[in-house]
């Protein structure tokens, strides 16, 4: 059973509480990505902050596709030297901080297969970074094509729901040396993440009002975090965003024999054919902390008011190549 089955599982069956892990991966396996993070600290190998001396081999086996292609520190498919105004990424690990529910190592574990994978592609475009100053960042749900470049979509996301929810959207940002931030975005995006078929559906990640709080380039801005062994730097990036009730309450985790609402997931209740509304949102596990109205969210709010949970957590993106 692959980890991502047993993740869904076992949130149904024990609210998100501690569980073993059926493939015997686990944080401590070789399997590379499962971590995500590289300890507590979010960083790769024992200490974030030391400089590593030599490039860490590229993650191999039959779940990597194109292995060849991967290259240097982070693993990159293209090297973003020779387009340093307008450096192009793709997540390469994620490691959710809050809520609870989304940052257990099972959950962490889970993610950074489907990245490893390739089945949870999320897409950064930079752009106008030839200097310090005010710039623009793309970012959204990417396929990969059969030459290994990756494309955003418009408006292919299926039925029920927007075919337009998986697009793209683009921010106003700053570079400040090799630093990027990001103002919040005024609207939502939706993340897919599939299953080993590349066209089930797992699960979507609808995310509102998102920052990139922090984004530290390397040298050649090919990298964002280093990738050490089997993990991932996530110290070198920060995001916040929401994921509002309503969203979640129509967004679907389907994967047989379970079948339940996003909102019955992130809430650390077990699967239920009932909505999450059923319950008082004070009885909730995971109650929300946040108000979000008219694609714009603040974090003042009583919990009978606040309709989304806050998204928080760190990051690392490596170079690829997105067709226009």
């Amino acid at each position: 059973m692959k980890r991502l089955h047993w993740l869904v599982v076992c949130a149904a069956l024990s609210g998100l509480i501690a569980c073993g892990d059926d493939d015997g991966g686990g944080t401590d396996s070789g399997t590379p990505g499962t971590d995500g993070g590289g300890g507590e600290d979010g960083g790769g190998g024992e200490d974030a902050g030391e400089p590593m001396v030599d490039p860490p081999e590229c993650p191999s086996g039959d779940n990597i596709p194109d292995e060849g292609g991967l290259m240097g520190a982070c693993c990159y498919r293209v090297s973003n030297a020779d387009r340093l105004a307008n450096p192009e990424f793709r997540v390469s690990a994620l490691r959710i901080t809050e809520p609870t529910s989304l940052s257990s190592a099972l959950v962490r574990g889970a993610l950074n297969d489907a990245i490893d994978e390739e089945r949870f592609n999320w897409l950064i475009r930079v752009g106008g970074a030839e200097m310090d100053g005010a710039i623009t960042v793309e970012t959204g749900y990417g396929e990969r094509n059969m030459d290994a470049t990756f494309a955003f979509t418009m408006g292919s996301a299926p039925a029920p729901g927007d075919p337009d929810r998986w697009n793209p959207l683009t921010a106003d940002a700053t570079l400040a040396s090799e630093t990027i931030t990001t103002d919040a975005l005024s609207g939502a995006f939706t993340v897919p993440i599939f299953e080993d078929d590349l066209e089930t559906l797992s699960l979507e990640l609808p995310l509102q009002a998102f920052e990139l709080q922090m984004a530290n380039m390397s040298e050649d801005r090919s990298c964002i975090g280093l990738r050490d062994g089997r993990v991932y730097q996530t110290s070198e990036g920060t995001i916040r965003t929401y994921i509002p009730i309503a969203d979640a309450m129509a967004g679907r985790v389907i994967i047989p024999p379970i079948d339940t609402t996003l909102c019955n997931f992130v809430a650390g209740m077990a699967a239920s054919s009932d909505p999450c509304t059923d319950t008082p949102r004070a009885d909730w596990p995971v109650p929300p902390n946040a108000l979000c109205e008219d694609g714009v969210c603040t974090e003042t709010c009583d919990v009978a008011d606040c309709n989304a949970w806050r998204i928080a957590g760190g990051f690392a993106a490596h170079g690829v190549e997105i067709a226009d």
